[in-house]
């Protein structure tokens, strides 16, 4: 118990002892030589470190890009701008498979079966080449359109159209050698003394043998360029107006050979008559489309007023040992070229229906009709009445009789050319 109570004292006058040492104020003492800043590794510096101020890095220079190439900021704001009523550009590709107007072709190569001369006259006479169009088939072409906008909000445009039928040559061959269903073969015309009906005889038993070949041949362009305004854009429905230049070119030819073997000369024979087209003109013309979902129906309807220009060449020759300008129907009375010009309308109607392959592209089958009103067509210029000694081959060398027939006829009609179509348009 003593032992314990020793512990206690000592224990208080300790502390005691430390509460008076921390209570009194020590003096200062003076800084050592290892008392002041330092660097990192003990290295003591002269002075106090001053913070060193960095420039902030600079921005980096766009570098510029190749020519021709967007930035994609540029192009995708190009693309999220909305579409207007006609589009940016636009473009379109369209198969044609068309049939035109049946040429007019007189009667012009006539036969016989029981003999006798070709005549109409003769009530055994055949006509077999002759009273309509050598030939009905389709003719194939094209037609391609490019277009584009004039203004922001793609309302007022500007379009080209090129349009063509390819050329065709259609051609009917008669043989009077050797076929036991023709006796005779002729060109039959009106004799213009007597006005009766004759026949020059191309192939006959003992007076020749030889044969005709009748070829008619077409080819068909245009083009257009038109202003393009939309007058109507709402709920799936469009109607843009157009007017503009419209430009169409038809050339027919129609041509009569003979192959001749006689005792009395041997040779060709051949008349020879096309027809030259050109119309220039304005139009003016009105587009609907109708559209519900993916699928579209589109009717257009253009009228162009203007002028055609015509042009008529007639030429022949009959080489039987000499070669002697003219032949059946054509002689020095008629052989050359004519021109004139004429008022002429040039309306076109076209229907289409199709469907919307994606936002900028559709496919579609239409239908199409293009009439002119004024045109000269190479059957029409045929004057079937002759005076006898101006046909070169039964008057070789002969005198003519000017002034008489046959003549120049320039005779026009209308022609037209319609058909089905099927095409790929797109916008974008």
């Amino acid at each position: 118990m003593r032992a314990v109570w020793v512990a206690v004292a000592i224990a208080f006058t300790f502390t005691g002892a430390a509460d008076r040492v921390a209570a009194q104020e020590l003096p200062p003492v003076a800084p050592g030589p290892g008392d002041g800043p330092s660097l990192p590794g003990g290295t003591e510096v002269s002075r106090p470190l001053t913070p060193v101020e960095i420039p902030p890095p600079e921005p980096a220079k766009a570098e510029p890009l190749p020519e021709g190439v967007e930035r994609v900021e540029e192009v995708v704001k190009q693309r999220c701008q909305p579409r207007g009523p006609l589009g940016p550009n636009w473009d379109g590709m369209e198969l044609l498979l068309w049939w035109p107007k049946a040429a007019p072709v007189p009667a012009l190569v006539t036969a016989t079966r029981t003999g006798g001369p070709p005549a109409l006259s003769n009530p055994n006479t055949l006509v077999v080449v002759g009273g309509r169009s050598l030939s009905d088939q389709a003719i194939a072409g094209g037609r391609f359109t490019l277009g584009a906008s004039l203004n922001d909000s793609q309302t007022v445009g500007a379009e080209l159209v090129y349009f063509f039928l390819g050329s065709r040559t259609f051609k009917a061959t008669l043989n009077g050698t050797g076929n036991n269903r023709i006796q005779s073969l002729g060109l039959p015309y009106t004799d213009a003394a007597t006005g009766l009906e004759a026949a020059f005889v191309a192939a006959a038993p003992g007076v020749a043998a030889g044969s005709v070949h009748a070829t008619t041949s077409i080819r068909m362009q245009g083009a257009e360029a038109n202003g393009v305004a939309n007058l109507w854009d709402t709920n799936g429905f469009k109607l843009n107006g157009l007017a503009g230049y419209r430009f169409l070119q038809v050339n027919e030819g129609l041509t009569v050979e003979q192959r001749r073997f006689a005792a009395a000369g041997s040779g060709t024979i051949y008349d020879e008559f096309t027809g030259h087209n050109r119309f220039h003109g304005g139009q003016l013309g009105l587009n609907a489309n109708v559209k519900r979902g993916s699928v579209f129906c589109e009717v257009t309807g253009k009228v162009a007023l203007g002028q055609t220009f015509e042009v008529v060449r007639i030429d022949g020759a009959t080489a039987l040992g000499d070669f002697v300008p003219g032949g059946v129907y054509t002689s020095a009375t008629n052989i050359g070229r004519y021109t004139r010009s004429a008022f002429a309308v040039a309306p076109e109607g076209t229907f289409k229906l199709g469907v919307y392959l994606s936002d900028s592209g559709r496919l579609f089958v239409g239908y199409n009709f293009l009439y002119l009103s004024e045109a000269v067509r190479p059957g029409d210029q045929i004057d079937r009445t002759h005076t006898a000694a101006n046909i070169t081959a039964l008057n070789p060398g002969g005198p003519l009789v000017p002034g008489d027939r046959p003549r120049p006829l320039f005779n026009s009609s209308d022609f037209w050319a319609q058909g089905f179509t099927i095409g790929l348009e797109t916008r974008y």
